[in-house]
């Protein structure tokens, strides 16, 4: 009885250990869903917003920021704040909005795809290495961090 007693105390141990654990594989696959997911949320120069500041920050506190973790979401306001809405740039948007492009006073969507990844087991999160599909100029590449949150995989970071 003692024996079966300390069986099922190691299964359930063993159990809930596994249920709780960072697993690298399904992590990539999973968060490389989710971001996919997201660059293809709209077609590559397709208009998302007018570029004025309310219509961009509309556009980024709506069905978009589903893809965004809170502490991105938190960011947002500062990072629209920083556009230089007024004035003529060549790439006026910050690096951690730079799925995004200005054209004509309109903001266009600009598709990105995944060339390489980290995983960060510590932290429990994926890293993905993109580049724009643009040509030239216009061309950027950019290194996403993606974590875990609410069971969905979410963006946390973006740099150049």
């Amino acid at each position: 009885m003692k024996r079966l007693g300390i069986g099922v105390l190691t299964g359930i141990t063993l159990l809930l250990t596994a249920c709780g654990s960072f697993e690298p594989e399904t992590a990539l696959n999973e968060s490389r869903d989710q971001l996919n997911a997201f660059f293809t949320s709209y077609e590559d120069d397709e208009v998302v917003a007018d570029y004025t500041h309310e219509s961009l920050t509309a556009f980024l506190e709506g069905d978009i920021s589903q893809y965004f973790s809170e502490n991105f979401k938190e960011e947002i306001p500062g990072l629209v704040e920083k556009i230089p809405f007024e004035e003529m740039h060549l790439n006026p948007f910050p690096d951690s909005l730079d799925f995004l492009g200005e054209l004509e006073n309109k903001v266009r969507w600009v598709e990105y795809e995944i060339n390489n990844y980290e995983i960060d087991q510590d932290n429990e999160r994926v890293v993905f290495f993109v580049e724009s599909k643009e040509f030239g100029i216009n061309a950027s590449s950019l290194k996403i961090t993606m974590i875990q949150e609410d069971n969905n995989w979410k963006i946390l970071s973006v740099d150049s």
